[in-house]
């Protein structure tokens, strides 16, 4: 900043040299450096102009040395960062690094998130295993550890060559950035497990910085970024994403979207005219839009919707430039070398290792493509004198016409957008398909707390501020309102909601504690001048934690609630080890050891008994109808040869005859007039009986002669789990007198008739797992 007066000064001062420099600041608008040649004013006035500190030379040309400042004491407006787009250097927006206080806060608001994350570490680490929560988080360990087998050493990047197409297609760079880290620590699989269970706090601590900067950069305002960050501590359907053990994928995205919209921003608010843009600040910006974008498109499949609020952010700052009679071109050349470099990024790495599809791996190119339409349907409006209304009739009228170009003109691509669509808009049993206020996704409020209700207001206000000519605003507001929609169709858009609804929610808390006299007034406008945190007496910490617990304590309530339901189960757990201990001891490899259960829980039992949890398709179309069985030989045959364990678990079937309730309630015991089962040893149940696991087995037969016709029943008591119960089967003899049948326990059995003779046969383990034979003396 010069030290000589500001324009405002001057001008108020010298009304005489106001025609002077506004015919300045018109040659200054249009070209790049200019001489005294080139305006149309005497020198005498032009030097008064230069002295005064408006104008300043630059080599053999000069330049205004403000023209942001110069336009608002024109246009009678304060000086001081009057145009929202003047906002923070880079430096400052990372200041609190260098305030001891702001540092300290900010250290405490992270430790809220790591604890809100990592409490639950009783529950990911136990019995020598880390057992991730879940069901898919094992789809990813278990392809992360393919790669890491195929992998010589962390730079052998063609191990990644043994992904699937459906998973280079999906999240390939999830996978390749997971597996990388977890080579530098040595690739094994305990470290592999280390690396999946702390990545999503990783990811958790990661995005709370880049919020608390966005916040900061957007407001100005210290306190809204430290209460965005509690806000987002405790917003449950971020935090169970973000638990610890909870290794999705959606974790991944969190920080790709706190980067992109901060690269936004600082682009948008440091590049204000054509001086601003020979500072680095708007291109170490641009590289970030750049890097960004790219891994939020590599990173998942549908990154694509993620881009779509940069997209409306070009859009809507173009209409602020037109409405300012500012140059489109300019202001957004950071944007524009950005998403350009996205597509590079994006292209390049799609063309080289065959990530994503080619309309996944677009979409980045296409959003640069109608960059440079819209800033040029921008400029040139600008020029020809064009209205605000006029260029959004002409923006939505271009709109059309490509939506048309695309569907008539590309239509295979078009057929795989359909698909994607109708992907979108799906809901089926999965949970994170229902929609945010269906009923079937357990409540809105359980996800999100109280947080949308505090946030919805100052959402409104946001979008306020942008149509005000701020562009932070501009991108936040873009940001929250895209993802709030996309959530209100999938709840797992939540997590990424979540960022910017808990910037809205901060901001509206520091308002309503300035309302209530316990703050200052909030900041809105990006200002040089930071409102800075100050430490309030007892009595208003107090009350501060009082107004916190009103807008929190649901969020606060719901975050374990949330988690837990993630969690592994000790009856999931305590199954599995069972089950592997059996297939070791019986020396039994894939797919004899396959499990079957419930497809949510599918993963878990064969990651840990087999380690095959690629899948749970076997499962999903298979263990309902399976259960719902009423013929044992009918059940036997729909799994015989393909599953070695089954594992039940408390559901609503009460019909007798159906194998779930022979299993689950009777351990395959013969129950009043429902014959017992011969194919499946109960190896485990729960303490409370809600997990039960069965090996299935050939069985062995027991033969005998008795009366003709004689009903003979065999039986015999079981150590399960430490629990002893009766395991019965029945026949009836054949018109010779001679009985067969098939049990599944070893033990001593109990042969009697419905005459009263009784006996006893020693059935062996040997017999049950072979199909063998023993026959009653």
């Amino acid at each position: 900043m010069s030290d000589t007066p500001g324009a405002g000064a001057v001008l108020d001062d010298r009304p005489e040299l106001r025609d002077a420099t506004e015919v300045v600041l018109a040659v200054d608008d249009e070209q790049d450096g200019w001489t005294f040649d080139d305006i149309p004013i005497d020198s005498g006035q032009f030097g008064e102009l230069v002295s005064a500190g408006i104008v300043e030379k630059d080599g053999d040309e000069y330049r205004v040395a403000d023209p942001d400042a110069v336009r608002a004491a024109l246009n009678g407006d304060s000086e001081v960062s009057n145009d929202s787009r003047q906002g923070l250097a880079l430096g400052d927006a990372l200041r609190f690094d260098f305030d001891t206080r702001a540092t300290g806060l900010l250290v405490a608001a992270l430790a809220v998130v790591f604890v809100a994350r990592t409490y639950v570490i009783g529950s990911i680490y136990r019995g020598g295993d880390i057992v991730l929560s879940g069901n898919d988080p094992y789809y990813y360990r278990y392809h992360v550890e393919q790669v890491a087998a195929n992998a010589g050493s962390a730079a052998d990047f063609g191990a990644l060559s043994v992904l699937p197409g459906g998973l280079a297609n999906g999240e390939p760079l999830t996978i390749a950035t997971l597996w990388w880290v977890a080579s530098l620590f040595g690739g094994s699989n305990p470290v592999i497990g280390h690396v999946l269970a702390w990545y999503p706090v990783v990811s958790a601590l990661v995005t709370s910085v880049l919020l608390y900067l966005l916040a900061v950069r957007v407001s100005g305002d210290r306190r809204v970024g430290l209460a965005s960050v509690l806000f987002l501590a405790f917003i449950p359907g971020h935090a169970f994403r973000t638990s610890l053990g909870f290794a999705d994928h959606h974790a991944f995205d969190y920080p790709w979207l706190g980067l992109t919209a901060l690269a936004l921003v600082v682009a948008l608010t440091t590049a204000t005219n054509r001086t601003s843009l020979r500072q680095p600040q708007p291109w170490i910006a641009a590289v970030g839009i750049g890097v960004g974008i790219a891994g939020q498109v590599l990173a998942w499949e549908a990154g694509p919707l993620l881009v779509l609020p940069a997209s409306l952010v070009v859009l809507g700052q173009t209409l602020l430039d037109v409405s300012n009679d500012r140059s489109a071109l300019v202001g957004n050349a950071p944007v524009l070398a950005g998403v350009s470099l996205g597509a590079l990024l994006a292209g390049g790495v799609h063309t080289i290792t065959g990530w994503q599809t080619a309309l996944v791996a677009s979409a980045p190119t296409l959003l640069a493509v109608g960059t440079v339409i819209v800033i040029t349907t921008a400029e040139v409006a600008r020029r020809v004198g064009g209205t605000v209304r006029q260029l959004t009739a002409v923006d939505f009228g271009l709109g059309v016409i490509s939506l048309l170009v695309f569907r008539f003109g590309f239509t295979a691509q078009w057929g795989t957008f359909d698909r994607r669509l109708d992907t979108l808009f799906r809901s089926d049993a999965i949970a994170e398909t229902y929609g945010l206020f269906s009923a079937d996704a357990f409540g809105f409020l359980f996800l999100l707390g109280l947080t949308l209700f505090v946030a919805l207001p100052a959402m409104v206000w946001g979008i306020n501020l942008a149509r005000s000519d701020q562009s932070g605003w501009l991108v936040v507001s873009s940001y929250a309102w895209v993802l709030l929609v996309l959530a209100v169709i999938q709840v797992r858009f939540v997590g990424e909601l979540a960022t910017f609804l808990a910037l809205f929610a901060g901001l509206a808390f520091v308002w309503a504690a300035s309302w209530v006299d316990l703050a200052r007034p909030v900041l809105t406008t990006g200002d040089r001048d930071f409102r800075d945190v100050l430490v309030p007496d007892t009595r208003a910490v107090a009350s501060l934690f009082v107004l916190f617990l009103l807008f929190g304590s649901l969020g606060m309530v719901q975050v374990p609630v949330k988690t837990s339901q993630v969690v592994v189960e000790d009856g999931t757990y305590d199954a599995a080890t069972a089950i592997e201990a059996d297939a070791a001891e019986r020396g039994l490899e894939y797919p004899e050891n396959r499990v079957l259960s419930r497809w949510g829980q599918n993963r878990v039992y064969n990651y840990f008994v087999n380690g095959e949890s690629r899948s749970y398709g076997y499962a999903r179309q298979t263990y309902e109808p399976f259960v719902a069985e009423t013929d044992p030989t009918e059940a036997y045959g729909r799994i015989s040869n393909q599953v070695g364990y089954v594992v039940t678990t408390e559901a609503d079937i009460e019909r007798p005859a159906t194998m779930y309730t022979r299993l689950h309630q009777h351990f395959g015991s013969r129950n009043g007039d429902v014959d017992g089962l011969a194919h499946y040893r109960p190896l485990f149940t729960s303490e409370d009986g809600s997990h039960k696991a069965f090996a299935v087995v050939p069985g062995g037969t027991v033969k005998g002669s008795v009366a003709p016709n004689a009903t003979v029943s065999v039986e015999t008591t079981v150590a399960v789990s430490d629990r002893e119960i009766a395991y019965e089967r029945q026949t009836t003899a054949d018109r010779n007198g001679a009985f067969t049948v098939t049990v599944a326990n070893p033990g001593t059995y109990t042969v009697t008739t419905d005459s009263g003779s009784e006996t006893t046969v020693e059935v062996t383990e040997q017999t049950v797992y072979g199909g063998g034979n023993v026959t009653v003396e």
